[in-house]
């Protein structure tokens, strides 16, 4: 019975989830994907780049309405890089391309909680817990519909995996699990950084309710470890952040959306996505406590005992509750939006139903195949209700080609996040705040490119300068030019914002282009170095302990 019931619900998982790939990506509405023209544009730049030859393109040249911006120098671009070597693999366009990488992860998850699952429980019962988490309301509705937030649905995908390193990590009688931990640590912080440090202040809680202060402190250590993994990435989007309009730490946005604080007061939409998280949430912890109360025969383990405590942990970081750690813990306010923590929830409501239907409790069986019919028919009733009765002035569903192009031009393609601090001064964010300057949309005319210049991966290449110009990209740190003698040429912003060469005498084969900043190079030191320390823990064995030997008796035969 519980191998059916498996079987159903990953079926179900399985339907579900190839709905994006069957309808597409879904133009922004109210309350409706309004994350996918970033993930759109975000690929698009990302494939164009890596065809380009910039198999990491942190400088994008195209974005901002092709003045540039620093969108993978404080974006994780892991998530990208997967859906990129999906297209290659397939020829699909970026439209169809994204909605099928969505439902790849979305299938990782369900393994990746088959596999942490199954460790505890037999096969059938872990799958069936596994098929309920993929179906619950945020990872199946939220993040791939109501929002389409791609990076998060990839990094949802690795919180399984984090589990199962944790514990083995607890497990291990010396430190070789910590590698392993480390390598899904780095991968979560590669992908999508508020679920990282979300999980950076979760993941220890777990692994000591799991495997007591050694598992926390390997987990510690594994998180160390990830960081200095991902220190490739982390060091410069860090140490670049104040030349970023980033407003995620000190903006406020955690204070609107914390439970019980003050997520009301914001506007109708915003108070209605708010009261459909907060009720997944709510659900989520209910569902928890009822397979806990169905699991109370169980003997007590590990397993348990950590997914009680993640459950209250996660839902804490949701409330008042834990007001004075958002305001004493700038990591915890990069998390921006404190209901991210129902994509944690959906781990310990797995946890709890594998351990009552691995119990054999009456009632188990029947609660998770009700909740997971029920959890299957909101994401068809939702897209239903928005294609019925949304605003008739937006369309829902548009062909590949002309959903990419409607994504290249709309101000949602491009995050204000990631626009330099010299255009934000300047008055470059009124593209995005839709507001008309003294001289028009745009606060300064784009200077022309000089006669002869050819654009290069990153850059351009002029023939020749006889005196100071600009370019039309924004100024970021990372811009360097060289003369054909390989002579540094002074590189600094305009009054505009823009790119300024500085030339004081003739120059000819000059090269204007995006290189790599002391910070970068700093990155990918810190990361080969704990790469190697990493692999040696990996390959490290320790001595056995010499034990002294025991003699062998042997009775006589025939002695009394």
């Amino acid at each position: 019975m519980t191998l059916r019931l498996g079987l159903l619900l990953s079926a179900l998982v399985v339907l579900t989830a190839a709905m994006t790939p069957l309808l597409g990506v879904p133009v922004y509405g109210r309350n409706f994907a309004h994350d996918a023209n970033f993930a759109l544009t975000a690929l698009s730049f990302m494939d164009a780049g890596i065809s380009e030859g910039r198999w990491w393109p942190r400088w994008v040249m195209e974005t901002n309405f092709g003045l540039g911006g620093i969108t993978f120098f404080t974006y994780p671009p892991m998530g990208y890089w997967i859906a990129a070597l999906v297209r290659r693999a397939t020829g699909l366009n970026i439209a169809d391309t994204l909605a099928v990488t969505m439902t790849l992860w979305r299938l990782v998850f369900l393994g990746g909680c088959f596999l942490w699952l199954r460790r505890h429980v037999p096969p059938a019962a872990a799958l069936a817990a596994a098929a309920l988490a993929a179906l619950l309301p945020y990872p199946a509705l939220v993040n791939p519909w109501i929002r389409f937030s791609y990076a998060e649905v990839a990094g949802a995908a690795m919180l399984p995996f984090l589990l199962l390193a944790i514990e083995r990590a607890a497990e291990s009688r010396d430190g070789r699990g910590i590698p392993g931990l480390a390598l899904v640590f780095g991968a979560l912080a590669m992908t999508h950084l508020p679920s990282c440090a979300l999980v950076a202040h979760l993941a220890p809680i777990y692994g000591w309710a799991y495997g007591g202060p050694r598992g926390a402190l390997r987990t510690l250590a594994g998180g160390i470890g990830g960081a200095g993994l991902a220190a490739c990435f982390i060091l410069p989007a860090a140490a670049l952040l104040k030349d970023a309009n980033f407003e995620g730490l000190d903006g406020g946005i955690w204070q609107n959306s914390l439970m019980f604080y003050g997520g009301l007061n914001g506007t109708a939409v915003w108070v209605q996505f708010l009261l459909v998280v907060w009720t997944t949430g709510w659900a989520a912890v209910l569902m928890a406590l009822t397979f806990r109360w169905l699991a109370r025969a169980m003997p007590q383990s590990p397993l348990r005992r950590a997914a009680m405590v993640l459950l209250f942990s996660s839902f804490a970081l949701m409330t008042v509750v834990t007001l004075p750690l958002w305001i004493v813990l700038p990591q915890l306010r990069s998390i921006e939006f404190p209901w991210r923590a129902t994509g944690v929830l959906t781990m310990p409501v797995a946890a709890l139903a594998a351990l009552a239907l691995a119990g054999g409790a009456r009632m188990t069986r029947p609660a998770v195949l009700l909740l997971g019919l029920g959890s299957a028919a909101l994401p068809p009733l939702f897209v239903w209700v928005m294609t019925a009765f949304g605003n008739p002035e937006w369309p829902r569903f548009l062909p590949p080609e002309q959903r990419l192009e409607r994504a290249l031009v709309s101000p949602r393609g491009t995050s204000p996040e990631h626009l330099p601090v010299w255009a934000l001064h300047a008055g470059w964010d009124s593209l995005w705040r839709g507001t008309e300057t003294e001289k028009g949309p745009e606060p300064f005319p784009r200077p022309p490119l000089p006669a002869g210049t050819q654009r290069i991966p990153g850059g351009f290449v002029l023939p020749e300068a006889t005196t100071t110009f600009s370019l039309p990209q924004f100024y970021f740190p990372a811009w360097q030019a060289t003369d054909g003698s390989g002579h540094a040429l002074q590189v600094r912003p305009g009054p505009d914002g823009l790119v300024q060469v500085v030339v004081d005498r003739p120059v000819r084969n000059l090269r204007v282009a995006i290189g790599l900043t002391q910070w970068e190079w700093g990155g990918w030191a810190v990361t080969g170095l704990t790469a190697a320390s990493l692999l040696c823990l990996a390959f490290w064995r320790r001595r056995p302990v010499a034990t002294p030997a025991v003699a062998q008796v042997v009775p006589r035969v025939g002695s009394r």
